[in-house]
């Protein structure tokens, strides 16, 4: 065995090296646990360091070497910041550290503004506590440093975000709103309270402790906005009729959903605008339409009035002048009758009444007097059909919906129109006799149903011109499920493909000059969506036609709300 000299004791004796296994076992620890720590501090983002009573750098990381402008955390031990920053800054920063040592009193997240050494300046957030050593002994004092120039853009960003969003909301033109889950006012904008007459955003909701759609004049359209919110969560763009503070009535069009956390309601959000004007001005732009519409059929019109009125006249004439001549052989009959009852009565008498009838020529007046008489009652007829499918037709409009049969409705249209489809198109009907009747505003849609039979027939005469043929106008009704249809097809030239998206627009048309003002199919989508919540689309192909669909819901029981429960 080699034995080491310097195990043996001075009397020669032998020693292990066993005990001092365990202080290298520390050695090594420590020794680990110093190279954890450094590559921790190393691996924050904050700026960690630590510095003697005398302002010289015991520790750093590598985040606090570059805060003061050097590659190397090394590089800062045993030097003090004036070694790397202005005097001035780094007199400061000595200050302060040596106010910490003395009151032994910390700074806790405190905000200063750093130079480094390349004059770059940012803004920290910086803690700083006495160091002790393991004796209690205050030695110097520890700091973490946050750079937060990063956050200070966000926060920057937030707060002109937050600017903007409040300018948005208090300086918008339309109304813009929040409300509890109940439908109470939370916050309202100006816009908002002023044009429900109140003086102040506060003044509204202070004032106002019904929910927003308890303003609503009729209670079936707020039914119909309880309906449509139940079923979506929203509603786009719902036009109704509100009270305002002073109970003056206003049209406003609402868009409001529901704000849902973890699928139960909290409230509700939503726009709302004063379209009051706007509506007067689109219903006055509807009447000027169904006013050119029946300025368009008037002379058709006149001229299905005038054909019946001219047969009627001329049986009423016949029968007329047939009365002078049964006059005077009543007036031959009565003198027989008289010569007869005085035992007088002649051969020549007799002749001279047997003249009376030849000349007459009874056998036709009893065959042509009927006739006339039928077809006088005909043409009444035909006069009054065409003037009670007008009076229905120019239907008064109304605030409130009304049942309406549609069929009838729709055949009354038909009617009042056929001067503009009866020379180009035969027009069949397919009407399903057990359709409900729809509440409706009947004069909208009598225009609806007018202008697409006129559309049908246009294009219809597009294709056929002056050459005798005739094409096919449809109309067919259908009970759906939830929903009656009304489909009109026509056999014209279908709609191009470059204009199909446009079909709808207002002002936009494709007829001639003279032929349609590009109003009818925008108003006729205005009713049905927007009146009648409804939807109207077309089917077309080139050389093959259209047909255009129109969908109405179903009149049921009021649905009673469990989102919007007062």
């Amino acid at each position: 065995m080699i034995h080491d000299p310097a195990s043996q004791s001075q009397n020669g004796q032998s020693m292990s090296l066993l005990p001092n296994i365990p202080r290298l076992h520390d050695d090594l620890l420590v020794e680990e646990e110093r190279n954890i720590l450094r590559n921790l501090i190393d691996s924050l983002p904050d700026s960690i360091y630590a510095k003697d009573v005398e302002g010289r750098y015991l520790i750093a990381n590598i985040p606090a070497a570059h805060c003061i402008g050097v590659a190397d955390p090394t590089d800062l031990i045993g030097k003090t910041d004036a070694d790397f920053i202005q005097r001035d800054a780094a007199k400061s920063i000595r200050d302060e550290e040596q106010s910490i040592i003395h009151s032994q009193v910390g700074l806790l997240n405190q905000e200063e503004i750093l130079v480094d050494m390349a004059g770059n300046i940012a803004p920290y957030l910086t803690t700083k506590v006495p160091l002790r050593n393991g004796a209690g002994v205050i030695i110097g004092v520890a700091a973490a440093s946050r750079n937060m120039t990063e956050r200070r853009k966000i926060e920057d960003a937030r707060r002109k975000a937050e600017q903007n969003y409040r300018g948005m909301f208090y300086g918008a033109l339309i109304g813009i709103f929040k409300l509890g889950p109940l439908g109470h006012l939370i916050y309202v904008n100006p816009a908002m309270a002023t044009g429900m007459g109140y003086s102040s955003p506060d003044d509204m909701t202070s004032k106002m402790t019904l929910p927003l759609w308890e303003t609503a004049v009729s209670p079936e359209r707020r039914a119909e906005f309880t309906a449509e919110m139940q079923a979506h969560g929203h509603v786009r763009c719902f036009e109704l009729e509100v009270y305002r503070k002073d109970r003056t009535r206003v049209w406003v069009a609402s868009t409001i959903r529901a704000v849902l956390r973890n699928r139960v309601l909290v409230g509700y959000e939503g726009l709302q605008e004063d379209i009051t004007e706007r509506r007067l001005l689109r219903e006055q732009l509807a009447q000027a339409q169904k006013l050119e519409s029946v300025g368009q059929l008037a002379a058709g019109i006149a001229h299905e009035i005038n054909t019946p009125t001219q047969y009627i006249g001329d049986n009423v004439r016949f029968l007329k002048d047939t009365f002078v001549d049964l006059t005077g052989l009543f007036t031959a009959y009565e003198d027989l009758l008289v010569a007869a009852r005085s035992n007088t009565l002649t051969p020549e008498a007799i002749q001279r009444t047997s003249d009376i009838v030849q000349a007459v020529d009874l056998d036709f007046l009893l065959s042509e007097i009927p006739r006339a008489i039928e077809q006088t009652l005909e043409g009444v007829g035909r006069v009054s059909t065409l003037v009670s499918a007008m009076k229905e037709f120019s239907h008064p409009g109304t605030k409130e919906k009304v049942p309406l049969d549609l069929n009838h409705a729709i055949q009354s249209t038909l009617t009042v129109a056929r001067n503009e489809w009866k020379y180009v198109a035969d027009v069949e009907t397919t009407f399903d006799p057990s359709l409900p009747h729809i509440s409706c505003h009947p004069g909208e849609f009598n225009q609806v149903i007018l202008n697409l039979i006129v559309n049908a027939a246009h294009a219809i005469g597009d294709i056929v011109g002056d050459s005798g043929n005739k094409g096919t106008i449809h109309v067919q009704t259908r009970d759906l499920p939830g929903f009656v249809e009304i489909r009109i097809g026509d056999t014209g030239g279908g709609i191009p493909e470059r204009v199909r998206d446009r079909i709808f627009d207002p002002f936009f048309t494709t007829k001639k000059i003279g032929k349609g003002t590009g109003q009818g199919l925008a108003i006729a989508h205005s009713v049905i969506v927007d009146k009648h919540s409804g939807s109207i689309h077309f089917e077309t192909a080139d050389a093959v036609g259209t047909t255009f669909v129109i969908r109405l819901p179903h009149d049921g029981p009021t649905l009673s709300s469990t989102l919007l429960a007062a």
